[in-house]
């Protein structure tokens, strides 16, 4: 319990705030691990008929495939996303890991819809997971995406914990930067932090099951 509570709060050390993503990543990448094993099985059984060889090369690649894929989805512990005064680390896992200044971030928001970025614009630190948070960029530009390899992009697509404490920790860091532009960025950042919040209670209450005729509960509330 300990070791969880120390990893969603913000550390504070040089104003470093860490936000993990490891538990919102994590399960469908095992899942896909999951799915690579059988593979590899079956692939092997049915080959193995026609080349023992052939089945032994592409059963060393599938495993050199698989241990990497594990490798990397127990990284994404020990390599969370920072923000600092100086800007924002992205990190996912020992795939990626790039700089944005934080006066090059105009703004993020909670959601995603493709439709509203350009294609090939958009840098998805999530990977196959959908983003949770979008951060914008005031300009296009080059960005280390996975296995460093630099793109042009502007927004980044993030797939966070802790969207809400995200957003909100980024509002306060925009909040710190010069210029009414930055101001403006804050203020639709807070609007965001509290309209996840909000969505987030609505789907709460729609979750509960409805009361019964006799429940004390209902009673109570007339």
């Amino acid at each position: 319990m300990a070791e969880s509570q120390g990893e969603s709060a913000p550390s504070q050390q040089a104003g470093v705030q860490r936000f993990t993503y490891y538990r919102h990543m994590s399960p469908l990448l095992w899942a896909l691990a999951a799915i690579l094993m059988v593979e590899m099985a079956v692939v092997h059984l049915l080959l193995s008929r026609w080349s023992t060889a052939a089945a032994l090369a592409l059963g060393i690649v599938s495993a050199v495939t698989l241990l990497g894929l594990v490798a990397l989805i127990l990284s994404f512990r020990s390599r969370p996303v920072l923000l600092t005064p100086e800007g924002l680390r992205l990190r996912t896992g020992f795939l990626m890991d790039t700089h944005v200044p934080i006066d090059e971030i105009a703004f993020a928001q909670s959601g995603f819809a493709p439709a509203d970025y350009m294609p090939g614009g958009l840098l998805k630190a999530s990977l196959i997971n959908a983003p949770n948070i979008v951060v914008l960029l005031r300009r296009d530009i080059d960005l280390a995406g996975p296995f460093g390899k630099t793109r042009r992009v502007h927004a980044i697509g993030l797939a966070l914990d802790e969207p809400a404490r995200f957003l909100a920790a980024l509002g306060a860091a925009v909040k710190r930067t010069p210029g009414d532009g930055c101001r403006r960025g804050r203020r639709r950042i807070e609007a965001a932090a509290r309209a996840f919040t909000a969505q987030r209670s609505f789907a709460h209450a729609r979750a509960r099951p409805p009361l019964e005729a006799g429940d004390p509960r209902r009673l109570r509330r007339h």
